[in-house]
């Protein structure tokens, strides 16, 4: 089986967290007999006018990926530019990769633009087309006419779309209720065990160490609430002899509001800034419990990597969080500090088989798995 695997948000040397997720995946499919080819197109902002760059490389898995980077001052206008995304990457396909290369199947990231990107391809080769969708503001394209058009096709004409979770299908549905619901198969994103494994943490008598992990950005949306667990952990200060340890991880124009925040609630609070993979798996296999206060969730990749390394975790009651919290393994919280507080108290109080809680994760998130259930998705739709 031959699989094209088309995504606009794929690693760089210039962000190389940029739809690291997505990268995940391909390692997934890598684990199977699938022959695969990555093709990356990357819109960047530049000084530039406007410039394409190509890139060929074999990565560390082994899978041999194919980048176009266009950077260009009018980076968003061409971002938008679907169609001459299409032709530009089309082009560069028909020229490097297809003269040896002849895919089975074309597998698209995201509606938005990879999955219109896929939608081209697949009518011009006359091959099956699969859309993994890991993106949840599908409604803010759908108000957008010509993208509108195009997505709604480009979902429509697909063979299969794989959202990453329950959530998110069933957001789908509801607001594409055209979309068949036997065309949409839940996979969900994977997590190295590798990296996020299980280390026996060091006991502590005198310290509760939490830790968290994301962008502190300020949106006209915000999707984070970093000051929940803050006013939270610093009320569960007062109420115990044990120190409170709080390690932030991430940068972002939030940082420094949020370290005063701690700072004016006497939180003992360590801002590390921007760790990558493997500092960040080492952090949380150091601290007792993963802290998350957010407003929407599409998946929940952080809060996988913390289970995998069997960190408890207490997080916001939103998106996808519920289908992967239980009583074993964490505590589910409300938006406000109140409930915060009764969702710390109840972690702190509560016995984990944190080896058990690595495991269970590891077998249901790991790329034996993950790659496994794509696969059986192509020879389905083949």
């Amino acid at each position: 089986m031959k699989v094209l695997f088309i995504s606009s948000w794929y690693p760089t040397p210039v962000n190389p967290n940029y739809g690291i997720f997505v990268k995940e995946h391909a390692k997934a499919i890598k684990t199977t007999t699938t022959d695969l080819r990555v093709l990356a197109i990357v819109v960047q902002q530049s000084d530039i006018f406007f410039k394409t760059s190509q890139r060929e490389y074999v990565d560390e898995s082994g899978i041999r990926t194919f980048e176009i980077i266009i950077q260009t001052k009018m980076r968003d206008l061409v971002y938008h530019l679907v169609p001459l995304q299409s032709r530009i990457a089309f082009w560069y396909f028909k020229k490097t990769i297809n003269p040896y290369f002849s895919p089975d199947i074309i597998h698209s990231n995201v509606i938005f633009p990879a999955g219109m990107i896929g939608d081209f391809f697949s009518r011009k080769l006359k091959k099956p087309h699969i859309i993994t969708e890991h993106w949840s503001k599908i409604e803010g394209l759908l108000k957008k006419p010509y993208l509108s058009f195009l997505g709604k096709r480009s979902y429509k004409k697909a063979n299969m779309i794989i959202p990453v979770s329950q959530f998110l299908k069933l957001k789908m549905l509801d607001i594409l209720p055209e979309l068949k619901q036997n065309k949409l198969k839940v996979i969900p994103n994977v997590i190295s065990s590798e990296v996020f494994d299980y280390k026996e943490k060091a006991v502590k008598t005198d310290e509760i160490r939490f830790c968290a992990v994301a962008s502190w950005v300020t949106k006209r949306q915000p999707d984070k609430k970093p000051e929940l667990f803050i006013g939270a952990l610093a009320e569960i200060q007062k109420k115990t002899t044990r120190k409170i340890k709080l390690t932030m991880v991430g940068d972002g124009n939030r940082v420094n509001e949020l370290k005063i925040l701690c700072k004016s609630l006497n939180l003992d609070a360590d801002f590390v800034g921007y760790q990558t993979k493997n500092q960040i798996a080492v952090i949380l296999q150091k601290n007792d419990y993963f802290v998350h206060a957010s407003t929407i969730e599409t998946f929940g990749v952080v809060i996988v990597e913390a289970l995998m390394t069997g960190t408890p975790v207490i997080c916001s009651n939103v998106g996808a969080l519920p289908e992967l919290i239980t009583e074993a393994n964490g505590v589910l919280c409300e938006n406000n500090v109140a409930a915060w507080m009764k969702g710390l108290e109840r972690i702190i109080q509560s016995d984990f088989d944190r080896k058990q809680i690595a495991e269970d994760v590891k077998n249901r998130f790991g790329y034996d798995r993950i790659g496994k259930e794509i696969a059986c998705v192509y020879q389905e739709i083949t």
